[in-house]
């Protein structure tokens, strides 16, 4: 089984912190997310303080996330509004999740675990 990632630079609109999950906005920069509707592209992996600058982003395999809040192993992950790790919840007809979090539990803000990329959306009936 192949260990390959795909890894894609992106034009960014502002400054983007590594391991932080983003969204292609309107502009056709990569953005943290700005509601729970926007589909998550990926997940950066360097910071980019020069708005000039392209930013790699990683689409596929076990990327690492910086968390935002506590999230049960197995758990869907979203983002929040700074691009960090939240436990997903549908909240509306159509809510968007980067993947999977793979190993143990986040018990704590702040920690740094892997999650599975693989962007969906739930629906609600």
């Amino acid at each position: 089984m192949s260990n390959s990632k795909l890894i894609e630079s992106f034009k960014v609109g502002t400054t983007l912190s590594a391991q932080r999950i983003v969204y292609m906005s309107a502009a056709n920069t990569v953005a943290y997310l700005n509601t729970v509707t926007s589909l998550p592209v990926g997940v950066t992996i360097d910071t980019v303080d020069d708005t000039t600058q392209a930013i790699p982003v990683q689409e596929n395999g076990k990327a690492h996330i910086l968390f935002n809040d506590t999230v049960a192993a197995g758990g869907l992950v979203t983002a929040d509004s700074n691009g960090r790790g939240v436990p997903f919840s549908a909240v509306t007809a159509a809510t968007a999740y980067i993947g999977v979090l793979v190993g143990e539990a986040v018990a704590a803000t702040g920690t740094i675990a892997e999650v599975l990329i693989n962007p969906g959306f739930q629906n609600i009936p």
